[in-house]
């Protein structure tokens, strides 16, 4: 069924380094907000659950209405639970899902930060960006590093369709899952959704080798620490938990309320 909702939306391209981790299911649990909870999944072994992380660049991001504002490239942090549910708790009706839940995003762009809070309930927080050629630095505002992505000096290149890589299948999958958010600007208590629609048929994907570094505790459950703790992670050609670097047009809708299901 085709989402009315996506008639007026935001699109651009983006190219993402993404790392998928195994996390423990109760440090997980602490990701999301009440009225949500984890959702049975066989992505990761029993007793975890699966949290994916993307150090991205946004292109030429634009409204599909006229607008004053010209298209906007930035970068951006998010972290996502996918496999996330609405449980009888929450007030809000609906499809209990499942749904990918993002606990923050960082953006090194005030508008995007902005209208994302206010117009779907994205935790989005300003924050600073450095990229080097092996390396992605976020950092808050008054300057501390919060987390950083390395990866191996020959990682990346080998770009294919999402076919040739069959690890990639299961992740394509779980960012499928229609985001669901906090309304209003992203403090509850109704929760909203919205779909963010990759064109896999133009997507790209490039196995990466990488390590995750956490300095603080920016959100409560992600622990400080390095991911691996040791070495480099695998490719995604080499297990279905491996880095890849996604090169993909996409679309966001305008949120909806829960009680429809388009997918």
């Amino acid at each position: 069924m085709t989402n009315p909702f996506a008639v007026i939306n935001a699109h651009g391209e983006a190219d993402t380094r993404g790392v998928t981790l195994a996390l423990p299911i109760d440090r997980v649990r602490n990701l999301l907000p009440d009225g949500l909870e984890l959702c049975p999944q066989e992505v990761t072994p029993k007793g975890t659950h699966p949290v994916i992380v993307f150090f991205q660049d946004m292109f030429r991001v634009v409204l599909s209405v006229p607008t004053l504002l010209p298209s906007r490239t930035y970068r951006e942090y998010c972290m996502g639970v996918p496999f996330s549910c609405i449980s009888t708790r929450s007030i809000t009706p609906g499809y209990p899902g499942p749904y990918f839940f993002m606990p923050k995003l960082y953006l090194d762009d005030p508008w995007p930060t902005i209208t994302g809070v206010l117009g779907w309930g994205f935790p989005k927080r300003f924050a600073s960006m450095m990229v080097t050629a092996e390396r992605y630095d976020v950092s808050d505002l008054p300057g501390r590093r919060l987390t950083s992505l390395s990866w191996k000096p020959d990682s990346g290149g080998n770009y294919r369709p999402v076919a040739n890589w069959p690890n990639f299948a299961p992740i394509r999958a779980m960012l499928d899952q229609p985001l669901i958010s906090m309304a209003p600007a992203s403090l509850g208590p109704f929760f909203i959704l919205s779909d963010f629609d990759r064109n896999w048929d133009a997507a790209l994907v490039a196995p990466m080798q990488t390590a995750l570094d956490v300095d603080i505790e920016f959100v409560p459950g992600f622990q400080p620490g390095r991911y691996p703790a040791s070495d480099w992670s695998p490719g995604i050609d080499g297990s279905v938990l491996g880095s890849y670097d996604l090169r993909v047009p996409w679309r966001l809708s305008l949120p909806y309320p829960p009680l429809f299901r388009f997918r």
